[in-house]
């Protein structure tokens, strides 16, 4: 079985790095399950400074990350908060193509497996 697999890199000031992680395990366990398609999705908090987060979204084909980026579910998981002390939006550029410069070191946090049909 081929899947599409998905993977942003997240960089999140380390003052802001606690809220970040409750944020988006929140969304993780409020809005993954209405994604058609998705088997699998992680967090992972980097295990070093200056390294970004990694999150790695598993689907069962292409066509099934189209939907979810079309999807009520992907705006309600990328809805920023209301306060105004806000955080700027932590979102990877599509310009900014990392090299591979050596290995990233990172701590599985929060997991988000689909149900088995």
């Amino acid at each position: 079985m081929n899947m599409y697999i998905v993977t942003n890199r997240i960089d999140v000031p380390a003052e802001r790095a606690a809220a970040f992680e409750e944020r988006f395990i929140g969304n993780m366990r409020n809005n993954l399950s209405k994604v058609a398609g998705l088997s699998r999705a992680t967090l992972d908090r980097p295990a070093e400074e200056g390294t970004p987060y990694k999150v790695t979204m598993e689907f069962e084909a292409e066509s099934d990350f189209e939907a979810w980026k079309n999807s009520e579910a992907f705006r309600a998981s990328h809805t920023r908060p209301a306060a105004a002390d806000a955080a700027p939006a932590e979102k990877p550029k599509n310009e900014d193509v990392r090299s591979a410069t050596g290995i990233e070191r990172h701590i599985r946090i929060e997991t988000y497996q689909a149900a088995q049909a």
